[in-house]
């Protein structure tokens, strides 16, 4: 009796068997370089997610960062927030890492991968590492100039309300972030057809057009608003005064726009009008020496950087709107507050911050209008207009305006700008932001949730991801 071939005897004897066997030897190491293959993936999957937690880990130690805090607490926080994020399973934290000069948290953080078909090589793990690293915002100071337009069709349009619930809240997501708000400064700066300066700053004004530096009708309002109509009331730095009616706020304080002087003395804007020079190097002039501006509505005076949040809170709630739309006198003005030629003049508590690398200087500057000049000399008369007594005066002050935004972009001023309004001046807000993605629309349904998201972005500037 015959006995049986084995299967590869049989393979040899048959012609094909031959290319069976390569086919076997093939396949075998090429099964074991596609399992690898998936073996790697899956740990490249698991590094990408394990630089993610790590990534959100080392965000949020940095956000509760304070200056000196013990290395425990920030791994306190690091590790509460891998664990909560089913990362601590297998994973090996490395110690945190606080730069020397405290601007930077890195963090390392190790993992091993189990294998499926490479256990076949005996490799039962492939192992995976990543790095994080963020800015320490703890360093970073801040200081926000809220240029806010307080003009009639802001009350009109029923856009007033909404606008203060917004700021409040923009306030509050600086006042409630422990690691920010010893660091943060912010000005309130209203404007309509002026700018208004305060009766603590008097000393700035001049003599001009023959009329007092400091007018009567600011130290003694009651001689000039006589009928019983008018009722009188002051700002909350407790010494600016208001005569009001059931209907309107005149407001003391007011000045000129030093672009109007200059047009009016020389006939075109000179080196003061649009810049960020200081009284002592250029006085200003009451608004009550251009006589027919005297009358125009004036707004609360501008509050100077602080950190009192209670303050500044109280400031846009007690905010009043009045008047027509000189976008310029807003820009300037907020550069005042921010610009580091003004140490001294609003108050050491106040002083704004040389320029370096660790103090951040922010615009946000909000209108719902467009340059509305005053051009009829038989009526209220812009000086800035005594050139160009037409519609065409608005194209004069505007051009000032984006002369003055792009100056403080060249000097590290950071401009958010946001339009409020269908009938705003879109095109010359959008050119004043430092880029388009700083540039906002809103709407009074709208404007909190803008107010929120320019807050998160100044935010993310000072806590964020540097590997």
């Amino acid at each position: 009796m015959t006995r049986p071939l084995s299967f590869f005897s049989r393979l040899i004897d048959n012609r094909d068997g031959a290319v069976a066997i390569i086919v076997i030897l093939v396949a075998v190491p090429l099964l074991l370089a596609v399992g690898a293959s998936i073996d790697f993936i899956r740990a490249y999957n698991d590094r990408v997610d394990l630089q993610s937690a790590a990534d959100s880990a080392v965000l949020a130690a940095a956000a509760k960062y304070e200056h000196g805090m013990p290395e425990a607490r920030i791994s306190g926080t690091v590790n509460a927030f891998l664990s909560a994020n089913g990362t601590l399973k297998t994973a090996v934290i490395g110690k945190p890492e606080v730069s020397s000069d405290e601007a930077e948290l890195c963090l390392d953080v190790g993992d091993a991968v189990p294998t499926t078909f490479m256990q076949v090589a005996n490799i039962q793990s492939l192992p995976i590492s990543v790095r994080s690293c963020a800015a320490l915002p703890g360093v970073k100071q801040l200081e926000i100039a809220l240029v806010l337009d307080v003009s009639s069709s802001m009350i009109e349009e029923n856009r007033f309300a909404p606008m203060q619930t917004a700021v409040a809240g923009f306030l509050q997501a600086f006042s409630s972030n422990a690691s920010l708000v010893d660091k943060t400064k912010i000005s309130i700066v209203p404007f309509s057809s002026r700018i208004n300066i305060g009766m603590a700053n008097t000393t700035w004004l001049k003599s001009y057009n023959g009329a007092a530096a400091v007018p009567k009708r600011w130290t003694d309002p009651k001689s000039v608003y006589t009928s019983s109509s008018y009722k009188l009331g002051y700002w909350i730095d407790g010494i600016t005064p208001v005569m009001s009616t059931s209907k309107n706020y005149y407001w003391m304080g007011c000045i000129e726009p030093r672009a109007d002087v200059e047009v009016r003395d020389a006939g075109a804007i000179g080196a003061y009008g649009m810049s960020d020079a200081p009284p002592t190097t250029s006085a200003f002039v009451a608004m009550d020496a251009n006589p027919k501006s005297g009358t125009s509505f004036c707004p609360p005076p501008v509050t100077p950087l602080t950190g009192d949040f209670a303050y500044l809170k109280n400031a846009v709630k007690s905010l009043t709107s009045e008047g027509s739309t000189r976008l310029d006198a807003g820009v300037v003005a907020g550069w005042y507050t921010l610009s580091p030629k003004w140490q001294g003049v609003w108050g050491d508590k106040s002083s704004p911050a040389p320029v370096s690398d660790s103090v951040q200087k922010v615009m946000v500057f909000m209108t719902d209008g467009e340059m509305n000049t005053k051009y009829d000399p038989n009526d209220k008369f812009d000086w800035i207009c005594s050139q160009t007594q037409s519609s065409a005066c608005n194209q004069v002050a505007t051009s000032a305006m984006q002369s003055a935004c792009t100056a403080m972009k060249k000097s590290g001023i950071e401009i958010y700008t946001l339009s409020y309004s269908a009938d705003a001046d879109v095109v010359n807000i959008r050119n004043c932001a430092t880029n388009s993605a700083h540039f906002f629309t809103a709407s009074p349904a709208t404007i909190k949730t803008v107010y929120d998201a320019i807050a998160a972005a100044i935010r993310g500037n000072t806590l964020r991801l540097t590997q």
